[in-house]
């Protein structure tokens, strides 16, 4: 069974671009239970785990510990937790005693997502440098994917400046990070390009999973593991493959499940999309959850902005609802109108974002409480 990888991340809004109309997918459309909120499976418990609630940078044990407006969480194949402290512009690690330490300096302009593998490299989205960093165990921080030329970008063109390498203007906005240790891949939300993006850890090719750099629209279907985007498609170029056809609006954050598929909160769509067998040459986008963001729309059937989601037991998926300030569970074994189950936190959460499930078989489903400057965890039944 393969581990659980997480992450996550997002917001802005996603700019440039022709806009194709939203297309939505067949079992995506509103339900019927109009007015009705949802439901609430019993015995879940929220309670605070990291941080005062005041914000600061502290470390020492979680309940004296401090954070600034934290974002983006990740949890190690020791169940050690790391922590994108944005407003502070450090990485924090909470190890499993319960101490919390900063294991960077703060040279990130606005970190805003983040992923550790196999080796302890963790991986960090310097969002508004459109770059992503890497962090080793010594604490030196490099440049892993992008320019980190803040404010620079390329829209409107490949962001790779041959297929398959690292070039300038490749990333614009990278929120949300999973590594994959197996594949000795990291995914990227590559937000404000409207793609879903890998990066090679052993190599420096970087290259477009699903999306279109030139269309931000919702449409389900064909996707591919190309070193090409937008307008080159085509066959006189390597490694370019069939032209991708699935498109997002803001994919903001990435979590792997136990089946190797790469989950996509796709923000400006309030939607929840899955994308099968990502090894393969040819992929497929579908939608889980979701049917493109309506103002009003009842809790039971609508999301907001989700700005996390983590893979759970038995294909479920956790998300951070952020603009209804709440947290999610997704089942999609069941008819669409009854896949939403809200867990508690509705009216103490501020702005969840990052959220990670425990590796230790415990159940426990960490949240970045961000408003709140706090890390808490949902508790099982």
């Amino acid at each position: 069974m393969r581990a659980l990888p997480l992450v996550l991340l997002v917001a802005c809004v996603p700019v440039g671009g022709f806009d194709a109309g939203v297309m939505v997918p067949v079992d995506a459309g509103a339900s019927s239970d109009a007015g009705v909120d949802a439901g609430q499976p019993p015995g879940w418990k929220l309670v605070d785990f990291a941080g005062t609630g005041t914000a600061g940078l502290m470390d020492g044990p979680i309940a004296v510990a401090q954070f600034n407006q934290p974002t983006a969480l990740a949890i190690d194949e020791a169940g050690q937790l790391f922590v994108a402290d944005t407003g502070n512009r450090v990485i924090r690690k909470i190890d499993l005693n319960g101490e919390v330490t900063t294991i960077s300096q703060p040279v990130f302009v606005e970190p805003q997502g983040i992923a550790v593998d196999s080796r302890g490299i963790v991986y960090v989205s310097d969002t508004r440098e459109q770059c992503v960093k890497s962090l080793d165990t010594t604490g030196r921080v490099r440049s892993f994917s992008g320019t980190c030329a803040m404010g620079r970008m390329g829209f409107m063109r490949c962001y790779d400046s041959s297929p398959g390498t690292v070039g300038p203007g490749d990333i614009a906005g990278p929120m949300g990070l999973v590594a994959d240790s197996d594949a000795g891949i990291v995914y990227i939300a590559d937000m404000e390009h409207q793609l879903v993006r890998f990066a090679s850890t052993r190599s420096s090719l970087l290259g477009t999973l699903a999306g279109r750099a030139d269309t931000f629209s919702f449409v389900d279907g064909p996707c591919g593991k190309n070193y090409c985007c937008g307008s080159q498609f085509n066959s006189t170029i390597p490694d370019c493959r069939a032209q991708n056809t699935a498109l997002f609006r803001g994919p903001s954050a990435v979590a792997l499940n136990e089946a190797g598929d790469v989950l996509v909160a796709d923000k400006n769509n309030c939607a929840i999309r899955r994308i099968a067998t990502p090894t393969a040459m040819q992929c497929r986008v579908s939608t889980i959850f979701g049917a493109n963001c309506t103002p009003g729309a009842p809790l039971a059937t609508s999301l907001n902005q989700p700005l996390g989601l983590a893979a759970g037991p038995n294909d479920t998926v956790f998300v951070s609802d952020s603009l209804n300030q709440r947290v999610v569970l997704i089942d999609p074994s069941l008819p669409m109108s009854n896949r939403l189950q809200e867990l508690p936190g509705k009216g103490t959460l501020a702005t969840p974002w990052g959220i990670a499930v425990a590796n230790d078989g415990s159940g426990r489903v960490f949240v970045v409480d961000s408003g709140n400057n706090r890390i808490r965890v949902l508790l099982p039944p």
